[in-house]
């Protein structure tokens, strides 16, 4: 029989075999807790990320139906920001770089009412699967938003070097470049270049391989000695098409450029060319079809040029072609002179004065028609400028 003594030992040794499991346990629960806790914390921090690194493309699309995009603002954009409507980045081209990465899903840059400096060429390309998708850009607000003005415009304007379009081209600058196929270009304005004795391209896709650039509702504007704009859009290869656009005092407004082979499905429609310097429209190489109507047409030192060894046909439809110097010329050796070729004609009115809104009044804002044909003037019912209501 076990005296007191030995029992009391046994008994503290117990609970304190008891105590000690305790505390075991309670520790285990608490480590348990912690490791948990850290789970939660690093999920919480990777979901976070990834929703900064994807940035626009996980936004819910809103009641209008808007896609995911890479929204940029000159004025309150930040480069180091994601890109969404309520956090946009600040230049063209970090938006650009969101476009052509293959980590999101964004296919669309929105420019808010701004001016955009390029201080070089901004390169519309992308790493993603382009199955089914267009790469666009444009204006939050476009023409035919009841809320647009001339002034909600976004303002893109180059500062590059010159050259900065080839070496060996030192008097080459363009503003986008465009290197995919399936581009839209929307509701911008282009005003010209700095320096007077440069060749600049606001838009030029000189990869013959890419096919289809919309180019809609944009306004080109040049001034021959302050803000030269040798051509408002210029490419090669096929589907370039040309619409609801302005052209205002550039030296030519559009070049179908070069190809391997006739081209198709070029056009150039519903548009305003005035004051063109050299051409409206400049076909060089052959084309098996090209659209040209519902244009207008004055102002321009010629209306059509096309290179000497392009033996192609066109036809000009339902157009205002008046107050130009010369309706056609042929490029030959660097030169172009007047010289008439096949050019077809149907419903094309060459009587008559186009007249535009200008921009008349200081301080005040621009006429919602700025650069628009005016009631009464010839044109003014065919449906051509910035407008497609």
């Amino acid at each position: 029989m076990e005296d007191g003594s030995s029992r009391g030992i046994a008994l503290r040794s117990a609970f304190a075999e008891r105590r000690v499991g305790t505390e075991r346990n309670e520790v285990l629960m608490n480590m348990r807790s912690l490791v948990a806790l850290f789970h939660v914390v690093t999920l919480f921090s990777f979901t976070c990320f990834a929703a900064t690194q994807a940035g626009a493309a996980q936004e819910t699309p809103g009641p209008s139906g808007s896609v995911a995009a890479a929204y940029v603002d000159s004025r309150s954009g930040a480069d180091t920001n994601p890109g969404t409507r309520e956090s946009p980045v600040r230049s063209v081209a970090r938006a650009a770089e969101i476009l052509r990465s293959p980590d999101n899903a964004i296919y669309v840059m929105k420019l808010n009412p701004g001016i955009y400096v390029l201080p070089r060429q901004v390169e519309l390309s992308t790493e993603k699967d382009m199955t089914g998708k267009r790469l666009v850009v444009e204006a939050t607000v476009l023409p035919d938003d009841p809320k647009w003005t001339p002034e909600s415009m976004p303002i893109v304007i180059s500062s590059a070097e010159l050259g900065d379009l080839a070496a060996d081209s030192p008097s080459l600058v363009v503003g986008f470049l465009v290197n995919e196929s399936h581009v839209t270009i929307r509701g911008i304005k282009f005003h010209g270049y700095a320096r007077p004795n440069s060749r600049y391209f606001p838009i030029g896709r000189f990869n013959v391989a890419k096919t289809d650039l919309r180019v809609e509702q944009c306004l080109f504007l040049g001034d021959p000695n302050a803000a030269h704009l040798q051509v408002g859009v210029i490419g090669h290869g096929d589907r370039i098409q040309v619409d609801h656009c302005v052209f205002y005092n550039v030296r030519n407004a559009v070049v179908f450029w070069q190809s391997n082979r006739p081209k198709s499905g070029n056009s150039l429609t519903h548009c305003i060319i005035s004051g063109a310097r050299q051409s409206a429209v400049w076909t060089a190489w052959p084309d098996k079809d090209f659209t040209f109507k519902n244009n207008i047409v004055t102002g321009c030192k010629f209306v059509w040029i096309k290179n000497g060894d392009n033996t192609s046909e066109y036809s000009i439809e339902n157009s205002v072609v008046v107050g130009n110097e010369f309706e056609m010329g042929v490029s030959r050796n660097d030169t172009v002179a007047p010289e008439a070729f096949g050019l077809r004609e149907s419903g094309v009115v060459k009587s008559g004065k186009v007249a535009l809104r200008l921009a008349d009044k200081l301080d005040q804002p621009l006429p919602h028609d700025y650069l628009q044909v005016l009631p009464g003037s010839a044109g003014y019912e065919m449906d051509a400028g910035l407008f497609k209501k």
